[in-house]
């Protein structure tokens, strides 16, 4: 995502939160769209316990992606600390990348985030990730879902 810059070109910057439950492919997200190993992908919970940011350069402008840990139900003291964490992630943020798996479609935890972003209201995409491993019908339900929630910007 490269490009050549001209030196009249104006110069923009600004920061994407990557928020989502845990598992559902952030870091993997991040580290693509960067195009380095910049955040540690593994399939235990819980792996990225702080905000890594990586930088993606597009002509002369850059896009500061925010890897965050996932946001759950906590129950313990550390995993308070770590959805707080996720959250300020998109505190920051010009926008908020909400992954959502396609395997597991609108949880109820998902709904819950959503609910959240909505106090936010900033610009919220959906990112529906591994929909490879489903259906294009399976995928339908998912979209129509989103589409009723008045967070999810229209691109």
């Amino acid at each position: 995502m490269t490009g050549t810059v001209k030196s009249d070109e104006p110069r923009r910057c600004g920061f994407a939160a990557i928020i989502g439950a845990p598992n559902v492919g952030k870091s993997t997200l991040l580290n693509t769209l960067v195009g380095a190993k910049v955040s540690i992908v593994t399939h235990k919970v819980q792996t990225t316990r702080g905000r890594i940011s990586g930088i993606c350069n597009v002509g002369s402008n850059q896009i500061i992606f925010v890897d965050t840990p996932g946001i759950f139900q906590p129950r313990r003291r550390l995993e308070r600390a770590l959805v707080k964490t996720a959250w300020s992630g998109v505190n920051v943020a010009d926008a908020t990348l909400l992954m959502i798996d396609a395997q597991r479609g609108l949880t109820a935890g998902v709904t819950a985030i959503l609910d959240a972003l909505k106090k936010r209201r900033r610009g919220v995409f959906g990112v529906v990730n591994k929909v490879d491993a489903v259906s294009k019908e399976g995928l339908l339900p998912i979209g129509a879902a989103l589409g009723r929630y008045d967070v999810i910007e229209e691109i």
